[in-house]
């Protein structure tokens, strides 16, 4: 029902109750009768009315309006006012079939008014029993009353067809209310923690409502059929006893109000559902669900490429038809959702709490697609890194092959030709040509020596034929500088961290001795945890900062591209220590 709808429903029906309230002063009613008589109404009427407002899905609103009404129908019983006294004596007491029918469909999962057939005999038992009321039973003719107003709707009336009837519907009456009373405890105790938490306090009330229901029912039937009171009470007992009676049906509009203000203010685990979220390597985001919504059945589904949908462990799954009893809620919009919730239909009693965890749950996710594509995006680039790095690398080897293959031999055979040249010079005892002769051999040979120092530069034959352990003792060799070398490796390394280790030390060295004035230096190579770790040390001036020169700066580059960890501690009192972590994968 429609929130203005519902204001126009609770407006009737507190009018209705002024005119019942005002019939019950002019018939002469007793004060107590008249305020425990609204103030019992009034209390189907809050509630149904707080219902519609706050939750204007649920048939609780519009159902405990009518049990207001059907309350107040039954007023007009005692009036003694024509007509309608015994339209209320015909129709008093339906409000336990309406709170039957709420109990039935709030104790099912799917909502549903299943099992039918319950409520549809106890409406046909109230039935017949009208039935008798309205038209066998006329008390001015059947039993001489001369204070009571004729019943125009008697066509026939006779004690014993109207006392079959009595009997005969009340006892059904009550034997329906018992049955309504047994289903809703039966599916209380089978029913899932989500139904237990959101409902227990409505049925346990509708219950004890249901047993008043049925002791009234039996106690009409019984007193007609036997001309006695089956519980003998007077005076302020017998007051006591039957507005206890009537409190008991008051109990379940107390508790539906009670559930709705509580649930109004639940979202209390939302806190506990961001935090649960947000925890690295702790539980799955179907986790945190189930625990912030209480409950464990609660299904987390991601859509696929293919308009299909996974559960969270990756099988494929598919969305609940309507007869499964399960509820479809959708994260994210209709047409491109994130995510949806398979879950148990009483979670709809709280459609805030519902709304808010979903709200979270999409950002988490959008959160999550934000940081896979960014991940993404991260391997791609130092994938593109490393093979910009391979390259680079293998542009090295060609130059140093071209260099030694081609520049290098050719030099080296016009130095051969030029020696002997000289000595078929020498023969001819022509020694100024001899000396220069010997002086461009001297020029080619220091060409040669450059050349090679070059192409090591580029990549040091030692590096590709004897691997990292080598290829660094040489380094030390020739540093100029006293150099300690501690190595603990496991074999060759691939070609990639071995030349970036390399150039790490070999720039390293080459700072120490040309810029740091260094007087010594140690190198500590180790494999460890699948790395690769490096450690140059020198007792230099210091000074050295990887963010300016272009060398250092390159070889972080180098390093990072690999997905290494490169640090340059310097200082003027303690030298500086190059410090490269490179993975061996």
């Amino acid at each position: 029902m429609s929130r203005r709808g519902g204001d126009l429903f609770a407006a009737g029906v507190i009018g209705f109750a002024a005119v019942t309230t005002w019939v019950g002063v002019v018939s002469g009613a007793p004060l107590d009768f008249l305020i425990a008589d609204l103030v019992t109404g009034m209390a189907f009427v809050v509630a149904g009315y707080a219902a519609i407002r706050l939750r204007p899905a649920s048939p609780a609103g519009p159902m405990l309006l009518a049990c207001a009404v059907l309350w107040w129908v039954g007023s007009y019983s005692p009036s003694g006012q024509p007509v309608v006294m015994y339209l209320g004596f015909a129709f008093e007491r339906y409000y336990d079939l309406v709170l039957g029918a709420l109990l039935l469909i709030l104790s099912s999962r799917s909502q549903r008014l299943a099992p039918r057939w319950l409520i549809i005999g106890f409406a046909a038992a109230f039935a017949f029993r009208s039935f008798g009321r309205l038209f066998f039973f006329d008390p001015a003719s059947m039993f001489d009353c001369a204070e009571c107003p004729p019943n125009p709707f008697a066509f026939w009336p006779d004690v014993a067809a109207w006392e079959a009837t009595e009997v005969l519907g009340s006892y059904a009456i009550a034997a329906f209310a018992a049955a309504v009373g047994v289903v809703v405890v039966v599916r209380l105790l089978s029913a899932g923690p989500v139904l237990k938490r959101a409902r227990w306090p409505i049925l346990v009330a509708g219950v004890l409502a249901m047993g008043a229901a049925t002791f009234d029912a039996f106690e009409y039937g019984y007193s007609t059929a036997t001309q006695m009171p089956l519980v003998a009470l007077e005076g302020t007992a017998d007051w006591l006893f039957s507005w206890g009676l009537f409190a008991a049906r008051v109990l379940v509009p107390l508790a539906i109000l009670v559930a709705i203000l509580r649930m109004r203010a639940a979202p209390g685990p939302l806190g506990g559902f961001a935090a649960g979220l947000d925890q690295p390597g702790g539980s799955s985001a179907g986790d945190a669900l189930r625990r912030a919504l209480g409950d464990p059945s609660l299904q987390l589904l991601r859509p696929t490429t293919n308009g299909g949908w996974v559960a969270e462990d990756g099988t494929a799954v598919g969305l609940p038809t309507p007869g499964e009893g399960r509820r479809l809620t959708l994260v994210g919009d209709v047409d491109e959702p994130v995510a949806a919730l398979v879950h148990d239909p009483a979670l709809l009693d709280q459609p805030e709490l519902v709304a808010a965890v979903t709200r979270i749950l999409r950002m988490a996710l959008e959160n999550e697609r934000l940081q896979s594509e960014l991940q993404q995006q991260l391997q791609l680039v130092t994938e593109s890194r490393t093979r910009i790095v391979s390259a680079t690398e293998d542009e090295r080897r060609r130059l140093e092959r071209d260099l030694h293959d081609g520049a290098q031999q050719r030099l080296v055979a016009v130095m051969l030709a030029l020696q002997q040249a000289r000595d078929a010079v020498t023969a001819a005892d022509d020694p100024a040509v001899g000396e220069r002769l010997d002086a461009a051999a001297a020029e080619l040979n220091d060409a040669i020596r450059e050349l090679r120092e070059l192409a090591r530069g580029i990549h040091p034959a030692i590096l590709e034929e004897e691997g990292l352990g080598a290829a660094v003792g040489g380094l030390a060799r020739r540093a100029g500088l006293p150099v300690e070398v501690h190595t603990t490796l496991d074999g060759r390394l691939p070609p990639l961290v071995e030349s970036t280790a390399y150039f790490t030390i070999a720039e390293a060295l080459t700072n120490a001795q040309r810029h740091a004035n260094a007087t010594q230096a140690s190198i500590h190579m180790a494999q460890t945890d699948g790395h690769l770790d490096v450690r140059v040390t020198d007792d230099g001036a210091g000074g050295a900062d990887p963010g300016r020169g272009t060398g250092l700066r390159g070889l972080a580059d180098r390093v990072s591209a690999l997905g290494g960890e490169f640090e340059v501690t310097s200082t003027t009192a303690g030298g500086t220590t190059v410090h490269a972590s490179i993975p061996v994968a």
